[in-house]
This record gives C-alpha cells, sequence and structure tokens, in this order.
C-alpha cells in the first residue's frame, strides 16, 4: 500500500515564494495560533516537510493538544517514521480518553486509522487489528480501513477473507489502487498468479506499482518475456535488468510457503517504487 497518497488524503501566503524560509522564524516569534495556521497552510500546498517542521516546533513548546496532536500525525505520517507517528497519536489518544464522546466522528477516525497504518507499518498486525475495529465501526464503508483489515488477514494466512476486504475496499471506492494491488498480491500468495495477472491487467502505465506487481506475477507464472514488456511501458531501459532481479527474488519468496502470510505485509510496508519512470 502506498503510504503518501493515504495521507494527503488527511492532510496566508505569508511570505510570498520565500515562504519556505520564514516557517522557522515565523513559529518562534508568532502565536500558536498563528503556528497552526501556517502548518496548515503549508499542508494544503502538500508542502509536507514543512508543514511537519511548523506542527513539530509547536508541539515542542507544549502548544499541540488533543486534536491538534491528530492532525499533526495525519501529516507527519508522510515524513516521520511509523514510530515516531504512533507517539503522536498514542498522546492524542491518551489526552482524548476521557472526552473521546466530544470528538468529531472525522476526527475519531483519523485518529485510528492513523494508529492503524503506524501499527501495519510496525507490522504490529494484533494491534492493527484494534485500531481498524475502531474505524470500521466509525465508517463501515471505508476503503482505507477495509485495505488494512485485509492486510491484516492476509498476514494471518486467511488469504480468501482478505480478498473478501480488498473487495469491499474497491466497491468503496473503485480508484483504491492499494486495494487492488493488495487483492493482486493475495492471489499470488495463494498460488493462483493467473487471477493477479487478469486483475492487474485492467491498469495501466499511469500505475506504475500496479504494473511492478504484474511484472512480479508475470514472473511467478515463469513469463520474463510479459515481464519485461511490461516493465519496459514504465521504467528507463537501463533500470530493466535491476528491476527484473528484484522482482525474480521476491517471486521466488512468493513460491515460498511459509512466506506467502508475510509477503503482503512487507508489500504494505515495503512497496516496489521506481526510481526513473517514463515520462
Amino acid at each position: 500500500m502506498n503510504k503518501l497518497s493515504i495521507v494527503r488524503a488527511f492532510s496566508l501566503l505569508i511570505c510570498g515564494v520565500v515562504l519556505a524560509g520564514c516557517t522557522g522564524s515565523q513559529i518562534q516569534q508568532g502565536s500558536k495560533e498563528e503556528g497552526l495556521k501556517l502548518a496548515r497552510l503549508l499542508r494544503d500546498q502538500g508542502r509536507l516537510e514543512a508543514s511537519t517542521e511548523v506542527y513539530a516546533r509547536l508541539d515542542s513548546r507544549g502548544n499541540l493538544v488533543g486534536k491538534e496532536l491528530i492532525e499533526y500525525g495525519s501529516v507527519a505520517s508522510a515524513v516521520k517514521s511509523p514510530q515516531e507517528t504512533l507517539g503522536i497519536y498514542s498522546r492524542a489518544r491518551q489526552q482524548l480518553s476521557i472526552d473521546t464522546q466530544k470528538m468529531e466522528k472525522n476526527e475519531s477516525l483519523a485518529l485510528c486509522l492513523g494508529m492503524a497504518r503506524a501499527q501495519i507499518a510496525l507490522g504490529r498486525t494484533q494491534l492493527a487489528q484494534r485500531d481498524l475495529d475502531c474505524a470500521l465501526e466509525l465508517d463501515p464503508q471505508n476503503a482505507i480501513a477495509l485495505n488494512g483489515a485485509g492486510i491484516v488477514l492476509d498476514a494471518s494466512g486467511k488469504h480468501r477473507e482478505a480478498r473478501v476486504q480488498f473487495e469491499k475496499a474497491l466497491q468503496s471506492d473503485p480508484s483504491s489502487t492499494s486495494a487492488l494491488n493488495n487483492m493482486a498480491l493475495s492471489w499470488l500468495n495463494s498460488a493462483e498468479p493467473a487471477k493477479a495477472i487478469d486483475l492487474l491487467r485492467t491498469t495501466d502505465s499511469s500505475t506504475p506499482a500496479a504494473q511492478l506487481n504484474l511484472a512480479l506475477a508475470y514472473l511467478y507464472q515463469g513469463d520474463t518475456a510479459a515481464a519485461r514488456d511490461t516493465l519496459s511501458a514504465i521504467a528507463s531501459p537501463d533500470r530493466i535488468d535491476g528491476l527484473m532481479n528484484t522482482l525474480s527474488l521476491r517471486a521466488d519468496e512468493l513460491k515460498q510457503p511459509q512466506n506467502r502470510g508475510s509477503q503482503l505485509l512487507l508489500a504494505s510496508r515495503s512497496p516496489l517504487q521506481l526510481s526513473d519512470i517514463k515520462q
């Protein structure tokens, strides 16, 4: 699963074109309200690192509490480690534990999803399940939570049950490439590459992660020519051999029964990526 896209979905111009250079001094001199205003502006502009820096400065002063920590965690998860992000969300949960009834539904949902994502990224599937249950209780059709539930089930070897959750996620959000990729990987975990290929053939070069998994499925099936053709549509020629080697190793790992439950969890924590994609 692509963790940057899952965060941007959660996450004046005071200094003009030099705004990035103003964040530090402004937050040092300004009020909490001014700092939050700047952090949110940067977040809305997609400048997550700069936004996280402002939130972090506010937090170091003890200025962020409760719901503001949820806001900070939602942005920081794209920049900070899962362990650091989990710490932010955990503090928010502790502070709000006696006042959860006063939280807005979207705030409770963001907290549960944020905790679940961090737990999955750390490989703590049992702890993640508690937070996913929380999210699905709030929003039974939430595609992110359903996708996460599928990852947890697949990691425990329940591939068929996992695909039910991925299917629900796709019904809720047909554009979820994360759920689609995870569904395909679950088919590979069940040693059914043909079904993974049929699913991933519905994608194109605009979804390179899916194309990487399609090449992976072809290699699992032993069709190196089709894998190479797939990669040639998304990667520069000098990258093909390296990608083929990486994917071949992962295909071999998927074929080992003892590894099948862990491979989708690994993919969700460290998805295959391209550094050079044809423009």
